[in-house]
């Protein structure tokens, strides 16, 4: 396999390999072997890799080796009274025999050294060379069989990457062929000749090998010998015992679908057709018809028919091995797992999740609770993001319309809630100026003319759904999503001037629900939604979405998990299920929202408390705070006269747009204003930065950006609060003194305070000088240091240099720093003085780093020891800097910048 199957597929069939034992198996009709171990196939697949260096051997004889090694382990050793060892006789690479009573294993293998197993053409010629083979051993038994052989009913060929395994009976058959069998049989292999074998096996669709790839990252060794065994066990091939999917090994079983069946060549619209095609292939496989390389699909609900190309040899040893006979629950287990497979097919850059049924059923309870146990009969409920149905699949509704933007996923979901009506339709896309005069007409009535009907008549309605989570916006680290917001509804949103929320997916369907109420006039409508938690909050991004919901929607009850317990999703943010009941328009907005902390566990749904989100407006903000500092004032943009960086050390591309005044000591890079972005959207540097997110610092607005710099570094970071907003402190927070000096002392080594000093740096081919104006330290205590290490260059540069800002700010208010801040900066002055006699010779390695500058960085002397000896201190001030942080921590509840 190119790659093996999550969980090890062959683990997943009722009689697991990993329980057989050395000891003579109770069940009679399987062969003995014993598994092996895991710690020496790494060593096995590292032997593989070795090209032999000796002369005359081969790296075929490597693989012939190590094959042997393991195939005596596990048949030969357990079954030691009835068993023979690996042999070659009658000039074959392998045979083995395991005479069991009631069971017998004859092995014939054959090796090669690495020859693309999973080409049809080189299968064909090692299983013609091995016909030869079976010819010489039948011709040995009829003339006496000296050797006391058997016929081989098992062959397994490898090479250093590959393996496959066959029954070997079904090649019986070619030895009553009319041709000249006195051939060498390596002949065969290499000539390609009689071609009348190799016709015959081209034509043979009963021949289809599953060649394992050894290379791939869970491949197991124990899944190609209990094949070896099952087959030994298999009088007739066809009696094989197959290998059911799950949950558990459906991620690997797509995979090798992929991989052997459609190979890039199966041409289909969206990767949900795809997952689609698979899933109805396992679960409705009559229902497909396989003619050479194009197979044919009927899709019941509308009499038509789709077609794929694929590899219609790998279609039948794909099904040949993995079993399409379920139950209803065995189907529903499988097709609840499509976002694990749609997950393989870049599922995740549309933003799209699947509900597993346990929040589903969160989800229902809390309805329950609210809209009593009877709304499924009395509200017409409207799942406008269906996929397959999962949300709503175990559930009865007098009244459903599941609608997808994929059509395809209708085919997965077809055998849930048969009676409701499901149909294709682009909730943001179709239909988008919905009305009362239009509405007859419209594809939402052509499809759903029920639902319409009950929008018509002012029925009772849930919009009850997850929908997809992605953003247009580019991310830090992420790949760009900039065109899958541009909908119709994102449109009307920027005509409403609702603003940057409209570049999210799922706040486009809290609109679009918003705006048919608002259309219709509707009395009684219910959103109830699986979304991102952020629309709760009303900064300057959800300020306007926040509003036009809130002023036709009450918020009722809610709750938040984990978004890693949808599959295979980031675990540092959290999902919501909120229910929304509409009111009468009016401008009541709330100030928060309290949601239920919930986490899944075994024994099933845990209450981990209560968390409350607060809606931050943009005027309260802390980066609001930050950025009501006037920078412009008595000064000059200077922004096309200082460089502009990417990091510390490198210069950005592109040309400046920010403004950046001629005044400036540096820049503070902070997006947003929620904790989200404080991990890893924050940075301190000491001349202009590319990012158009934060503000230029200067003098006036200094101690408001490292309190704000300080709040967001410390803030301890989880899935809980990942979308609280900070709040700006109360007027007279600057005035204590010694949290703000505590908040500077922090910010200096912070590993985000990215601030250094560059000489000769180059940006749009100009060379720049860049002081650090974040350095703590005199220039005096540097020039001792210079001095005892004869860096006289250092010396002279600090002579004809001025103080740097933080030093003077810091001799300022030195009265205010507390001992924990002076701990800190002591600690750090030990660490400057016992890695300085470094610079010189890392100066030289390292350039670039500019070790040499007397007003080097934090970030330069961490790139100091990285890259050279580490500071004897340097563990006393992690740990001395980690009792500051807890206690800038502690500040932020206490001063209100979150609320718990």
């Amino acid at each position: 396999m190119s790659r093996s199957l999550v969980g090890n597929f062959y683990n997943a069939t009722k009689d697991k390999h990993d329980k057989r034992t050395n000891h003579k198996n109770t069940n009679q009709s399987v062969v003995n072997w014993l598994p092996y171990p895991k710690t020496r196939q790494k060593e096995f697949l590292n032997a593989l890799k070795i090209k032999s260096s000796i002369k005359g051997v081969r790296q075929e004889n490597i693989v012939e080796g190590q094959w042997f090694n393991v195939l005596n382990y596990c048949f030969a050793e357990p079954n030691k009274q009835y068993s023979t060892q690996m042999a070659k006789l009658l000039e074959t690479d392998g045979m083995m025999f395991v005479r069991d009573i009631t069971v017998a294993l004859s092995l014939l293998t054959e090796f090669k050294d690495d020859i693309d197993l999973d080409k049809r053409s080189k299968q064909e010629r090692i299983l013609a060379q091995v016909i030869y083979y079976l010819k010489k051993i039948e011709q040995h038994i009829k003339n006496g069989n000296k050797l006391n052989l058997i016929m081989p009913n098992v062959v397994l060929a490898a090479d250093a990457n590959q393996v496959f395994v066959i029954n070997a009976r079904i090649l019986y058959p070619y030895l009553r062929l009319n041709i000249d069998w006195s051939r060498n049989p390596r002949a065969a292999y290499d000539t390609g000749e009689p071609i009348e074998l190799f016709n015959k096996l081209d034509q043979d669709r009963n021949i289809n090998p599953y060649v394992y790839d050894l290379r791939s990252k869970d491949f197991n060794l124990n899944d190609v010998l209990g094949l070896v065994a099952d087959l030994a066990s298999t009088e007739n091939a066809e009696n094989l015992k197959k290998i059911p999917v799950n949950q558990a090994n459906i991620r690997g079983v797509y995979d090798e679908f992929l991989r052997l069946v459609t190979q890039k060549r199966t041409k289909v619209a969206t990767n949900q057709e795809l997952v689609g095609m698979f899933i109805q292939a396992l679960t409705d496989h009559d229902h497909f018809i396989l003619r050479n390389n194009e197979v044919t699909i009927l899709n019941d609900k509308d009499n038509t028919f789709r077609k794929y190309i694929v590899n219609g040899r790998n279609w039948y040893a794909f099904f040949s091995r993995f079993d399409t006979n379920y139950s209803v629950s065995e189907i529903k287990d499988i097709t609840a797992v499509g976002d694990v497979l749609l997950e393989e097919t870049n599922r995740r850059f549309s933003g799209e999740y699947w509900t597993p049924t346990i929040w589903t059923n969160q989800a229902i309870a809390l309805l329950d609770k609210h809209l009593g146990k009877d709304w499924k009969e009395k509200y017409y409920v409207w799942d406008n993001a269906a996929g397959s149905k999962n949300l709503t699949r175990d559930y009865k509704f007098k009244h459903l319309f599941s609608s997808t933007l994929f059509g395809n996923e209708l085919q997965i979901g077809k055998n849930y809630n048969k009676s409701n009506v499901a149909f294709q339709y682009d909730f943001l896309n179709d239909d988008p100026n919905l009305s009362s005069t239009n509405i007859d007409q419209s594809k939402l009535n052509k499809k759903a003319p029920e639902l319409v009907n009950a929008i018509k008549n002012n029925k009772p309605i849930i919009f009850f759904t997850n929908p997809p989570y992605g953003s247009s916006g580019n991310t830090s680290g992420k790949k760009s999503k900039t065109n899958i917001a541009k909908t119709a509804v994102n449109r009307q949103m920027l005509k409403d001037n609702i603003g940057h929320a409209s570049e999210n997916l799922y706040c486009q369907f809290f609109y679009r629900a918003v705006k048919l109420k608002e259309q219709f006039n509707l009395d009684k409508v219910i959103i109830a939604y699986f979304s991102n938690s952020q629309y709760l909050t009303s900064n300057n991004y959800f300020k306007a979405l926040n509003h036009k919901i809130f002023s036709n929607f009450n918020y009722v009850d809610g709750f938040l998990f984990n978004a890693g317990e949808f599959s295979d999703t980031a675990t540092n943010w959290g999902i919501s299920f909120t229910l929304l009941n509409s009111k009468d328009k009016n401008e009541n907005i709330p100030k928060s929202f309290e949601l239920q902390v919930k986490k899944s566990n075994p024994m099933g749904i845990i209450k981990l408390g209560q968390h409350t989100i607060y809606s931050v407006p943009k005027e309260k903000s802390l980066s609001d705070w930050v950025k009501e500092i006037d920078i412009r004032k008595n000064t000059e943009n200077w922004k096309n006269n200082v460089p502009l960086v990417t990091g510390a050390f490198t210069a950005s591309k592109s040309d400046p747009v920010l403004y950046y005044p001629k005044n400036a000591i540096g820049y503070a890079w902070f997006k947003g204003n929620n904790v989200e972005y404080a991990d890893k959207e924050t940075g301190l540097f000491s001349t202009n930065f590319s990012k158009q997110r934060g503000t230029a610092i200067t003098k006036n607005n200094f101690e408001r950006v490292m309190v704000n710099f300080a709040i967001r570094r410390a803030t301890q970071h989880s899935w809980i609060n990942n979308k609280d907003g900070y709040n700006r402190p109360k007027s007279d927070f600057l005035g204590k003194r010694s949290i703000v000096t505590d908040m500077v002392v922090y910010s200096i080594f912070n590993d985000k305070n990215l601030a250094t000093s560059l000489n000769k740096f180059v940006y749009n081919g100009k060379e720049y000088n860049i002081k650090n104006h974040l350095f703590w330290l005199s220039k005096a205590e540097i020039a001792e240091l210079a001095e005892k290490s004869h860096y006289a260059n250092m010396g002279f540069s600090i002579n004809d240099d001025n103080e740097r800002f933080v030093y003077n700010w810091i001799q300022k208010n030195r009265s205010n720093v507390t001992p924990d801040g002076i701990k800190v900066l002591d600690i750090a002055k030990k660490v400057i003085k016992d890695t300085f006699e470094q610079r010189k010779t890392l100066d030289e390695d390292y350039p670039e780093l500019n070790l040499m500058n007397w007003d080097a960085g934090w970030e330069q002397i961490r790139r100091l020891m990285n890259n050279g000896r580490k500071s004897k201190y340097l563990n006393q001030f992690k740990n001395a800097y980690n009792d500051l942080e807890s206690k800038i921590n502690s500040y932020i509840y206490k001063y209100h910048f979150l609320e718990k």
